[in-house]
């Protein structure tokens, strides 16, 4: 990867070079990172397509899944003509339509996959877009174990919500979910997955970049009957089974 933007780096990324304080060497920031994505689905979809438009340099994307019918209310990534192919070649086919600059590592398995651990580690930055409680304990522990940020968010209906996690400057997952899964598909309108999947999008770029301050140490929820956001103050759990024994 070349370590300077090209010409059509610098017009495709135009938009935000202008934002204030925010230049070519902030850009190069986003070109080197690598972010892994974990599902391709709901939250993955809109988190993906914002994580390359912004030049996320490497993309990876862990989900063992395929498209169906059912998931394109919310799932933009996917299409009615590729129901039933791999969700992660589907998104892989239309990261690279929308930004042929990157990179994108695209990982039909499940997170509890053996290996899965290795790429995260080689990841600045993991993105938490999975549906399933035990999912999401696994990989909150994997993060733990390569002291890896990582940005959860959660949805149902019209409401969601979404942090930002580094154990032990923050609480864990665990200390505030339930380590227990549902199987119950949850009702969702699509459009409160591309809200939550886009402030997931925000989080990891405010992170590589440095720019603002991160949902560290607070949980947002969303409300999209009475269109408002709240945040409520986040503690690490002294008894948490996952986090408690980390300094």
């Amino acid at each position: 990867m070349a370590d300077f933007l090209s010409d059509n780096e610098k017009k495709r990324y135009l938009r935000q070079i202008m934002i204030a304080s925010w230049d070519e060497s902030v850009q190069m920031k986003l070109k080197k990172a690598h972010v892994f994505v974990a599902g391709a689905g709901g939250l993955g979809s809109p988190s993906i397509y914002y994580l390359a438009a912004a030049g996320i340099g490497r993309i990876t994307i862990c989900d063992n899944d395929r498209v169906d019918l059912s998931n394109l209310n919310r799932q933009i990534l996917h299409r009615t003509g590729g129901i039933g192919i791999l969700k992660v070649e589907s998104a892989g086919d239309a990261v690279m339509a929308l930004n042929d600059t990157i990179s994108v590592n695209l990982v039909p398995q499940s997170i509890e996959t053996t290996g899965i651990k290795k790429i995260i580690e080689s990841a600045d930055i993991i993105l938490d877009c999975l549906d399933s409680f035990m999912a999401r304990s696994v990989l909150n522990r994997m993060c733990i174990e390569t002291k890896k940020p990582l940005v959860h968010a959660g949805i149902t209906e019209m409401h969601g919500q979404a942090t930002f996690i580094h154990a032990p400057e923050t609480p864990c997952l665990n200390c505030f979910l339930p380590d227990t899964d549902g199987k119950e598909q949850a009702p969702v309108l699509g459009a409160t997955a591309g809200i939550l999947g886009s402030i997931q999008a925000m989080e990891a770029v405010k992170y590589i970049t440095g720019f603002g301050d991160t949902l560290k140490n607070r949980l947002l929820f969303f409300d999209g009957k009475s269109m408002s956001f709240s945040t409520v103050k986040l503690s690490r759990n002294p008894h948490c089974t996952a986090c408690s024994a980390v300094q």
